[in-house]
């Protein structure tokens, strides 16, 4: 939970505290609450003026997707399609950037 030092006091354009911290929601007591304990034990305020999280893409079991699990769905067959177009039909980019600009991302989808 330091890197607010080496980062915003170290780098030219950068202010400190940070405007906004964004991390997945598993982060509350994590990285969040270390930022917070340890930039204040050492200069007396927050590193961070705003906090935001979000949630998590989930599998269709509602199983958090994860490269290491194998269960993510590859954006580009999603706009390419797959090599079984019945199974996994090409729907474009256009597509894709609806959804995600139409996701509640502060929830798990």
């Amino acid at each position: 939970g330091s890197s607010w030092a080496g980062v915003l006091q170290t780098t030219p354009g950068l202010t400190f505290p940070a405007d906004l911290y964004l991390e997945g929601s598993d982060q509350h007591r994590g990285w969040f609450q270390s930022s917070l304990l340890t930039s204040v034990a050492a200069t007396g305020q927050a590193p961070y003026k705003q906090v935001l999280t979000h949630g998590f893409a989930l599998d269709e079991k509602g199983a958090k997707m994860s490269k290491s699990l194998g269960n993510v769905v590859d954006p580009r067959i999603v706009i390419e399609g797959g090599k079984d177009e019945r199974k996994d039909p090409p729907y474009g980019a256009d597509v894709l950037r609806m959804w995600v600009a139409s996701v509640d991302f502060t929830s798990d989808v």
